[in-house]
């Protein structure tokens, strides 16, 4: 691997020219060992090419994973030395191929991005991810965290009193976690009259939901965590079919990629680059990848991009916070929705124990939205609340319906799930609607 060490602090015109270099060689690579990349670059002279080539090269979508998902892999099986899955269009697993190569990388992206958010080799972090069942994200985190030289508590996605218990026994300084589950830990120390205010913790790395909206103040799902005023959050994205991750500085105004390893582009509909900061669907070109490398993926993810320097003195391009998923975008009565909205508003509301968003088609093959909110609370105040929390976030009004937690519960783990489905898309396809 050819790590550039610093490279994001360097200038613009290295940085472009090092990922040129970068570029080219993955190029080449794909070509001559992807059978997928081999037809699908015929007849592009990957020697010549330059970052101010990329937006020619064609997209790569998750369907392409799923319909052809071996041809994608660039190593012989005895070389494949990990592999993990992700969540395809139909429902079915992708999987992804890692070489030892590849998974130095992964614990490199990881490395950096714990750095950035102050974490180093004295602090000792409790880990509540899940390190099996073919997730990468807790095998990601927990190389990272060892490259540094930090301590890891690999608890994982455990009971929030256990947490609470680990946290109180063992002192750990950081914590990395799903926003929501730091909710419920909350919740247990206010019902066990723990203060969590006067814990060891101090930083939280959040992942796999947002904390910040577009103009990056923090979220409902951000306020709810920062209620502990000691603890320091930083916001992350990752995706599993690129091996990587971006994540927040200190200066929490965007996430940082890391321009050896991964270059983002964000476009329109037709695929064509947006400018900075406009909203569009977020692309990725992976660099220095051996098991099966992407150029110009289609993630499925809204935000936007920044391309000017960053005041924490990295020059590296940052994404905004994720506004929803491409294929989640619902239309209410002219309105455009994202689930994303409605979740940010069930935050908020005391008394929402869970909830889960359906998404349906109307009669008058309209989207039509559904928000079932696990509650012991049935009151008509209650869901009085729930609807104008709705409103003020989402500006819609969609149905609610109150249901015993345990109910939802079933909802959002149906068909054996590995992990809750908060937004179930139960629309009629294009080619079911009979006009």
């Amino acid at each position: 691997m050819n790590f550039i060490t610093g490279l994001d602090r360097r200038p613009l015109a290295e940085i472009r020219s090092a990922q040129s270099e970068l570029l080219r060689e993955q190029v080449r690579y794909a070509f001559a060992r992807s059978p997928f990349y081999r037809e699908r670059l015929a007849g592009v002279d990957a020697d010549s090419l330059s970052m101010d080539d990329l937006s020619g090269l064609p997209l790569t979508s998750k369907e392409d994973i799923q319909r052809k998902n071996s041809a994608f892999l660039c190593v012989e099986d005895k070389d494949v030395a990990e592999v993990v899955a992700t969540t395809g269009t139909t429902g079915e697993h992708v999987y992804v191929y890692l070489t030892k190569n590849d998974l130095v990388r992964l614990a490199e992206n990881e490395k950096r991005c714990f750095s950035y958010a102050g974490i180093g080799a004295d602090d000792l972090v409790l880990l509540s991810v899940t390190l099996d069942n073919l997730f990468i994200a807790g095998l990601a985190y927990y190389t990272g965290l060892v490259r540094l030289g930090a301590g890891v508590i690999r608890l994982g996605p455990h009971s929030p009193k256990k947490h609470l218990e680990i946290i109180e026994t063992l002192r750990p300084t950081g914590i990395v976690a799903v926003p929501s589950f730091m909710s419920a830990i909350y919740k247990q120390a206010d019902k066990d009259n723990i203060s969590l205010e006067r814990s060891s913790l101090e930083k939280a790395v959040l992942i796999g939901e947002t904390i910040r909206n577009p103009d990056f103040s923090s979220n409902a799902l951000g306020l709810m965590v920062e209620r502990c005023k000691r603890l320091e959050t930083y916001s992350t994205y990752g995706i599993t079919e690129i091996a990587a991750a971006f994540s927040e500085c200190a200066e929490h105004k965007g996430l940082h990629s890391h321009p050896d390893l991964v270059y983002p582009e964000v476009v329109d509909e037709s695929g064509s680059p947006v400018k900075d900061h406009e909203t569009g669907e977020l692309v990725v070109t992976t660099f220095q990848v051996e098991g099966m490398p992407l150029l110009r993926y289609r993630t499925g993810d809204i935000t936007f991009r920044i391309s000017e320097p960053c005041a924490c003195g990295r020059n590296s391009i940052r994404i905004g916070p994720i506004t929803g998923r491409k294929a989640h975008r619902l239309k209410v009565k002219g309105t455009t929705v994202y689930p994303r909205s409605i979740e940010n508003a069930l935050v908020g509301v005391e008394g929402v124990e869970n909830y889960v968003i359906e998404a349906y088609t109307g009669d008058d093959y309209a989207d039509r939205i559904v928000v079932r909110v696990g509650s012991n609370n049935t009151g008509s105040s209650f869901k009085l609340d729930i609807s104008e929390a709705i409103r003020a976030k989402a500006r819609v009004a969609p149905q609610v319906e109150i249901m015993p937690p345990q109910e939802v519960e079933k909802i959002l783990y149906e068909g054996s799930r590995r992990k809750p489905m908060v937004f179930i898309d139960r629309r009629q396809k294009v080619h079911d609607v009979k006009l």
